[in-house]
C-alpha cells in the first residue's frame, strides 16, 4: 500500500514516469495478496492518472490493474 501511496504523490507532483514505476511495483505485490483496502488505493492511483489517460503507458497500466487485480477506475 505504501508504494501506491508514494506513487500517487509522484503523480500529484506531475512525475508520471516514477509514479507509474511505483504503480507497477504495487501491482506486482498486490497480484499475490490482493487485500481489498490496497485495491482502494490503486483506484485512487488510477484516478490520479486522469491527466495522462491518453498516454499509452497509462492505458497499459489501467488495463493491467483490471486484468490482474480486477480493479477498474
Amino acid at each position: 500500500m505504501r508504494l501506491v501511496i508514494v506513487g500517487t504523490a509522484h503523480l500529484q507532483a506531475r512525475d508520471l514516469d516514477h509514479g507509474l514505476e511505483l504503480g507497477h511495483c504495487s501491482v506486482d505485490i498486490l497480484a499475490r495478496v490482493q487485500p481489498s483496502r490496497a485495491k482502494d488505493y490503486v483506484r485512487e492511483f488510477i484516478t490520479a492518472l486522469a491527466a495522462w489517460r491518453r498516454e499509452p503507458a497509462v492505458r497499459e497500466f489501467v488495463h493491467r490493474t483490471r486484468c490482474e487485480l480486477g480493479v477498474a477506475a
